[in-house]
């Protein structure tokens, strides 16, 4: 019907078999086996199983005189015999056939040939059609047919959108061989005809198209997410797809049942599982076949740690040739926490190549996906590779509003240990809190105290910028400064992981990254470390879209201890500058102070009058102060917060009173905080009495 490349095409095959008629003069034997080859990539064509019925053995009636009762719909094509009868009056139709009844389930498929004459002849055949399970190449086969005299046979198949054969996407010439086997028993006969295939820009093109849908446009609202690729007549088949979600567009995890390694395979998930449902549409030409299925989310596969089963019951027409289970793996992008999707897609399924057309996954399962908190441009960007192993880049725009309706309200908390030392350095710990439902955090600027400088011999084992690319567990233990855990409601387990301190080439001090650790899926936050006249600032710049409600970075005393102490840090107020940026711009600025644990109680002054110490205590918390020692009377005074200079009264007893002159008496002040669990302290200092 057609030479264009990647087209419908009906086609006509026609035999011809020389008959002499003349006295003294040998016909041509008569043919009983036929084997045809038709040319490499022209195949059986999906788009033809629309509305396709199939005709049974007993419709068809080979071997007998019943009237053939096939239906109308399994006709797939015309034949005309040319025989001793008046030309034109043997011809009939082609039916696809199904002798076992029942659905068609996978090669070789069954053609029936009736033609009928009003003398009385009829014709009827069998043939079998099978495709080469890898390439679609069709080989069809007529057995022992009957010796009837011939001298033309054509068969026409249908033609149109839904021809059931399809052209080869490659232009050039390929041909059409076939193997005559005649009743003499002599050698059979191979007959090559070629078959051109026009229409083919050069290069093949591989220019396919992408596009998505949201359903809901607000930040951080729940929402549905649909994919789509098209692919025209003519251009490379589709083999893999990997799709970068835009970023914050996330799901929770924990919201889903994980579907089981063994029924993510067999595509038996649990309806639990389901997130979505996946289309695809195959066949040449126009008028596409389109299945579908459920999207199910399943646990670890290839090496990712979550995946997509993706069944599609191969169900067309009177063909059920399966379910295809498609799978995906689910990776998350380490630097910035955006969702990767992989899959290599079936080309070919039981020896009919698929030819796709189009594909769609709608991941609409409620409440569980929802969209970034960041209003910026954004994009879903894909990577396509062909079965000819070219491959396209795609970006679809993606873009949410109503970014200023979140809010921002994070609270940030640090505390830092008063047992310093030369050895083991200073200890720093922050956490900052937030409610669900704001905006996420974009970015956290903190600049630490004077009195916490950054330690230099620490700064200098960081560790190497490349060996922490190719795995920072392989760092150096020099360059482990501290553990970091974080809470996100997209995730089953907590975050959790080590502090490295990473050396860059081009930076004047290295960065601070936290690699945060749960369920397979690893994310790497780096601070940008700058110190100016001993002062340490340390910027996380670029913190994915991603909720957290809860983060801490521990930076614990050691010999590897990331910061040094100026000082007593207990004697003065240490306050760390703060601001913490949204996605959606909005900031919070602080001055974040820091609470001293450890830190005990101090006598900074005292004085004796008459028979009564006069003690000035300073205290770093609310709590109970007391004062008692050898000839003194215990006293008591509470406190309601801290202070730095509390008086206490502690008198001679009455034998201390009695006592010879100078009297010099060690008196303990003890401080029982008013905090349940925080420890108690004591200090000591000897007064004279005269």
């Amino acid at each position: 019907e057609t030479a264009q490349s990647d087209a419908p095409d009906g086609g006509t095959t026609e035999v011809k078999v020389p008959q002499n008629a003349g006295p003294g003069e040998i016909s041509t034997a008569d043919i009983k086996d036929v084997h045809l080859t038709l040319p490499e990539g022209m195949t059986l064509n999906p788009s033809a199983a629309r509305g396709l019925e199939a005709c049974t053995a007993g419709q068809i009636g080979i071997g007998t005189t019943n009237l053939v009762t096939c239906p109308a719909a399994s006709r797939v094509g015309g034949v005309t015999i040319e025989t001793d009868l008046p030309p034109g009056s043997l011809a009939g139709n082609v039916y696809l056939g199904n002798p076992g009844g029942g659905p068609i389930t996978g090669p070789p498929y069954t053609i029936y040939l009736d033609a009928e004459s009003i003398y009385g002849v009829s014709v009827r055949l069998q043939g079998s059609v099978n495709p080469n399970p890898s390439t679609g190449r069709l080989e069809a086969t007529f057995a022992n047919n009957p010796q009837l005299p011939f001298s033309d046979l054509i068969l026409t198949l249908k033609g149109g959108a839904q021809a059931p054969l399809a052209n080869p996407l490659r232009c050039g010439t390929e041909h059409v061989e076939a193997l005559f086997t005649p009743y003499t028993g002599l050698a059979a006969w191979l007959s090559s005809t070629p078959f051109v295939t026009t229409g083919c820009p050069s290069p093949l093109p591989f220019f396919l198209t992408q596009s998505t849908q949201n359903t809901s446009a607000n930040a951080g609202a729940y929402t549905s997410y649909t994919f789509n690729l098209g692919r025209a007549d003519g251009q490379q088949y589709l083999s893999q797809v990997r799709t970068v979600l835009p970023a914050g567009l996330v799901g929770t995890i924990p919201s889903v049942p994980l579907c089981g390694a063994p029924q993510a395979q067999a595509g038996t998930c649990s309806s639990a599982s389901e997130i979505g449902q996946a289309t695809v549409n195959v066949g040449a030409g126009s008028a596409p076949y389109a299945f579908s299925g459920p999207v199910f989310l399943t646990g670890p596969y290839g090496g990712a740690p979550y995946g997509l089963s993706i069944p599609v019951a191969a169900v067309a027409g009177p063909f059920n040739l399966g379910t295809v289970v498609t799978r995906a793996t689910i990776n998350v992008d380490p630097m910035t926490a955006r969702v990767i999707a992989t899959s290599a897609l079936p080309t070919i399924v039981k020896g009919i190549p698929l030819r796709l057309k189009g594909l769609s996954v709608a991941v609409n399962r409620r409440r569980f996906l929802f969209n970034p908190t960041n209003c910026g441009a954004l994009a879903t960007e894909s990577t396509l590779t062909s079965t000819f192993g070219a491959t396209q880049s795609l970006s679809s725009p993606f873009r949410v509003g109503n970014c200023n309706a979140l809010a921002f309200k994070p609270s940030l908390k640090a505390s830092t240990s008063s047992r310093t030392s030369k050895a083991n350095g200073a200890s720093l710990e922050t956490t900052i809190n937030q409610p669900a439902g704001q905006a996420n955090i974009k970015s956290v600027l903190v600049q630490l105290p004077r009195q916490l400088p950054t330690r230099l011999t620490t700064l200098q084992k960081a560790c190497p910028e490349a060996t922490f690319a190719a795995n920072p567990r392989s760092c150096p233990g020099g360059s482990l400064v501290g553990s970091a855990r974080a809470n996100t409601p997209v995730l089953p387990g907590k975050m959790t992981g080590p502090v490295y301190l990473v050396s860059h080439g081009g930076a004047s001090f290295p960065d601070t990254d936290l690699v945060l650790e749960a369920n397979g899926v690893r994310v790497i936050v780096v601070g940008n470390t700058d110190i100016t006249k001993g002062i340490t600032s340390t910027t996380f710049a670029a913190v994915p879209d991603v909720p957290v409600t809860s983060i801490t970075v521990n930076l614990p005393l050691g010999p590897h201890s990331a910061l040094a102490a100026n000082g007593n840090l207990c004697a003065s107020s240490l306050v760390m500058p703060t601001t913490i940026t949204a996605q959606n711009g909005k900031q919070v600025k602080q001055n974040t102070k820091l609470a001293v644990t450890g830190c005990g109680v101090r006598i900074v002054g005292h004085k004796v009058v008459g028979h009564t110490a006069y003690l000035t205590v300073q205290t770093f918390a609310a709590g109970r102060i007391s004062g008692k020692g050898a000839n003194l009377t215990t006293t008591f005074r509470r406190l309601t917060k801290t202070t730095n200079a509390a008086t206490l009264k502690v008198p001679l007893s009455r034998s201390g009173q009695s006592r010879h002159r100078p009297l010099r008496v060690r008196v303990r002040v003890g401080f029982v905080p008013k905090q349940r669990g925080a420890s108690s302290s004591a200090a000591f200092v000897t007064v004279t009495f005269r």
